[in-house]
């Protein structure tokens, strides 16, 4: 997945005619292609065995979360009965995963399937040697790309797929939106046994900014609505950025691009808007600074970064469209400390356990409004 470093805005607060309520990043995805996919604990050494007729679970719920790249170690926090996340009608949770030399995993599918509220999305990676010239690529080559993902992903038990990622070009280039539009399309085609696979799309920061937009996209956004189920808005910011700003000025900033969609008027783009528009949040904290930003450990203490990542999550409950829908990346302990781990855990519990709107649900964690304070 490629990242944005996100900074602290601090400096740009204190400058005349720096007021734009969407604080952009100064450089946002700079860094395409971007970071390399962690170790992969799933990445099986055998071949997937041949297709055994598997069909995807059907995907009904209303309100739902989503990680990007898990470890073993993680997922069982996860499906914990008693700390894990909740288990409540009507919601999902959704594991997409880049995995190292293959398309998917038949072992990570039956260890995300433990629980039947948890769907697995292995992803087809754009950027990976796979797919070199995909800019350039023929339609029939394409597909071809996207047909093998798709029988290698439901021989391998996948419930859905990802696509990682929309570069930060996306709103300038026509050829990239075509091509991506393509290659969604095709995934989503359905086998020779009918059987389809739904996405979860990823965008680079930049490519989920509305001022990066140079065209509607019309043809882009319809494809992603007719072949997807969620739209992932990436937003890998560091500990810094969140404890400077203000919650409004962050529920500005993460929910800019919806209200682009919106604004639009067109028919698919409100779809996105209303049902599938996602913002994820950096679960990444461990030493130094990183592509995936989140909190340097040598210089933010765990609780401090703790706070930061309550204080975004009760930013993306209280806005909006993020009401039903969150996402968290990356959560393998790979890049992540094991201690960030509980918190996701217990602020899903707190924040995300009703689909309507519950009151109890918006005050921070435990009603104490220090958890969200990182200043």
């Amino acid at each position: 997945m490629r990242t944005v470093l996100a900074v602290a805005v601090l400096p740009c607060l204190l400058l005349a005619g720096c007021t734009d309520p969407t604080v952009e990043d100064p450089d946002p995805g700079a860094d395409d292609p971007g970071e390399t996919p962690p170790q992969d604990d799933f990445d099986d050494a055998t071949p997937i065995p041949s297709d055994d007729g598997y069909v995807p679970k059907p995907f009904t719920a209303a309100r739902f979360g989503v990680f990007y790249q898990l470890s073993r170690d993680v997922l069982d926090l996860y499906q914990d009965t008693e700390k894990g996340l909740p288990q409540v009608a009507n919601h999902a949770w959704l594991v997409t995963q880049s995995h190292a030399t293959a398309y998917a995993s038949k072992q990570m599918a039956e260890t995300v399937h433990r629980r039947a509220d948890f769907y697995y999305a292995p992803a087809f990676d754009l950027w990976d040697a796979k797919h070199v010239g995909w800019q350039t690529a023929s339609d029939a080559q394409l597909r071809t790309w996207a047909h093998g993902f798709r029988d290698t992903a439901l021989a391998a038990h996948a419930d859905l797929f990802t696509f990682n990622e929309a570069p930060s070009t996306t709103g300038e280039s026509a050829n990239v939106r075509v091509k991506i539009a393509k290659i969604l399309r095709f995934i989503h085609e359905p086998d020779a046994k009918g059987r389809q696979l739904w996405g979860v799309v990823y965008l680079t920061e930049r490519s989920a900014t509305a001022s990066s937009w140079t065209s509607p996209g019309t043809d882009f956004f319809k494809a992603i609505d007719e072949t997807s189920i969620a739209l992932i808005a990436e937003h890998y910011h560091s500990t810094s950025f969140v404890c400077t700003l203000s919650e409004e000025r962050l529920a500005d900033h993460f929910f800019a691009f919806r209200k682009w969609l919106v604004a639009s008027g067109d028919p698919a783009k409100i779809r996105i808007a209303n049902q599938k528009y996602t913002v994820l949040h950096s679960a990444r904290y461990n030493e130094g600074t990183s592509g995936w930003a989140g909190g340097d450990s040598t210089k933010t203490t765990l609780s401090t970064y703790q706070r930061a990542l309550s204080k975004a999550t009760r930013v993306t409950r209280k806005t909006e469209g993020g009401v039903n829908r969150i996402s968290f990346g990356p959560t393998t302990s790979q890049i992540t400390l094991f201690g960030v781990q509980p918190r996701i855990t217990q602020l899903l519990r707190w924040h995300y356990r009703h689909t309507a709107a519950q009151m109890t649900e918006l005050p921070c964690i435990d009603n104490f409004a220090g958890n969200c304070s990182c200043n």
